[in-house]
This record gives C-alpha cells, sequence and structure tokens, in this order.
C-alpha cells in the first residue's frame, strides 16, 4: 500500500512537472509570435530553458507556495501549467517564501540568545556585582539589538509581533540594570531603539525612548542622565531605513 501510494505521489509530481514545462514552452510561443524573446538565448537554447523554468515554478507553485490540494488532479494540473506560463513570478514568490523561511529561522535562534543573555542580566543584578552587570548588559543589548534588524526580514506577522514584545522585555532588563551600570545600559538602550528605528518598528521605538526618558528623570548621575537625553534625540532623529 505504502510502495503504490509513494508511485501516485512520484506520478502525479511527473504531471505537475510536466505540465509546468509545457506552460513554460507556451510562455515562449506566445512571446515568439509577437516578435519577442522570453529569453536571451537561440531558439535552441530558450526552448529546454523554458521547460526546465516552466517545470520547476510548477513544483514551486503546486508543493510550495499554493500547498494545492492534489486530489483535485484536473485543478491541480491547470494550476501548474499556469504556473509554467508565469514561471517569472513564480521563481521570484519562491524566493521570497525561502528567504522569508530563513530569516524566521534565523530570527528564533536570536531570540533564544536574547533570552538566555536576558536571564543571565537579571541574575547579574541580583549579585550586586557592577562589572558582571556591565558585561552582562553588553551581551544582552548586541544580541538584542541585533534581534531587532533580523525581526524586520520576517514576514510571518504573528512572529514578527512575538520577536517584538520579546525584545521589549529586553529593554525593561536592560533598563532596570541602570543603577548598576549606567553608562552600558544607556549605550544598549540606544543601540536597541537605534535599530528599532531604522527598521521602522515604531513600538519598539517608542519602548526604548520610554525607558531613555526614565533614565533622565531618575535620580541616576547628571551624566547618565544627559546621555539618555542625548541618545533619545538621536534616536528621534535618525533615518528610516528603505523599505525593500
Amino acid at each position: 500500500m505504502t510502495t503504490m501510494s509513494n508511485s501516485n505521489g512520484y506520478n502525479m509530481m511527473g504531471l505537475v512537472v510536466g505540465f509546468g514545462a509545457v506552460g513554460g514552452l507556451i510562455a515562449w510561443v506566445l512571446q515568439a509570435a509577437t516578435g519577442g524573446r522570453l529569453l536571451p538565448f537561440p531558439w535552441y537554447g530558450s526552448v529546454p530553458a523554458v521547460l526546465l523554468l516552466g517545470g520547476g515554478a510548477a513544483g514551486i507553485g503546486v508543493y510550495v507556495l499554493a500547498n494545492t490540494d492534489l486530489k483535485q488532479t484536473g485543478r491541480a494540473l491547470f494550476f501548474a501549467m499556469l504556473c509554467g506560463v508565469f514561471f517569472r513570478p513564480v521563481w521570484h514568490a519562491g524566493s521570497d517564501f525561502i528567504n522569508g523561511a530563513l530569516s524566521q529561522a534565523k530570527a528564533q535562534s536570536q531570540l533564544s540568545d536574547v533570552q538566555a543573555n536576558t536571564q543571565q542580566l537579571s541574575q547579574a543584578v541580583a549579585t550586586q556585582q557592577p562589572r558582571q552587570v556591565q558585561t552582562a548588559v553588553q551581551k544582552a543589548g548586541e544580541t538584542t539589538a541585533s534581534l531587532v534588524h533580523q525581526s524586520a526580514s520576517v514576514t510571518d506577522e504573528e512572529m514578527r509581533g512575538e520577536l517584538q514584545a520579546k525584545s521589549a522585555k529586553a529593554v525593561d532588563t536592560i533598563a532596570a540594570a541602570v543603577p548598576k551600570a549606567p553608562e552600558a545600559s544607556v549605550e544598549s538602550l540606544y543601540k536597541i531603539g537605534l535599530a528599532a528605528r531604522q527598521t521602522d518598528q515604531t513600538n519598539l521605538t517608542l519602548h526604548v525612548l520610554d525607558s531613555l526618558r526614565q533614565v533622565e528623570n531618575s535620580g541616576a548621575d547628571p551624566a547618565t542622565k544627559n546621555k539618555a537625553r542625548e541618545d533619545a534625540l538621536k534616536i528621534q532623529t535618525s533615518n528610516v531605513a528603505p523599505q525593500m
């Protein structure tokens, strides 16, 4: 039963790729009929190329992007042929899908680092050892700023929101360390706020600015309060990076 099921699956995959290849050939014929060129090759190079590109696009569209119901054979094969005809946007969408998946995986890995460093910072603050707190603040700040940059590339809105929420918690932990390591804490807040500002993450940017204002209005020494005020101004006046 399993062997037969696998055989049917491979047969269907072959049909999908085949119909996609036909779609690619149709696109080439239509372009050639109007005097255009679909690819910058002679016909004997373009035809094999469009067959491969069309077949690949069908596989991407049916199995990756649309997760098509293969039980509806006619609909699935027609969709495969359409993917072959419009292979350029399908390949582009497939590339975006892969980049998004890789960005999400990298962000999740960085989130683990942020959580570990934030926990270490909380423990360091409890030890009453300024040098240890300073080191922990720097690590937490660096990993959180890196996570903020990476989260901007995550396409899943729910996942991106979760990453921003975790980053905000890290900001709170760093802000709580200001009395023990004022210079390192304010500098870390600045790095995170700048990353949020440059990636147009408004809520996180405002959260960091609020933390810096609290430092400015706290009982910290004048140098720390001035630094917090200056860094907040730098974040506010920083240019937002263009969205790709």
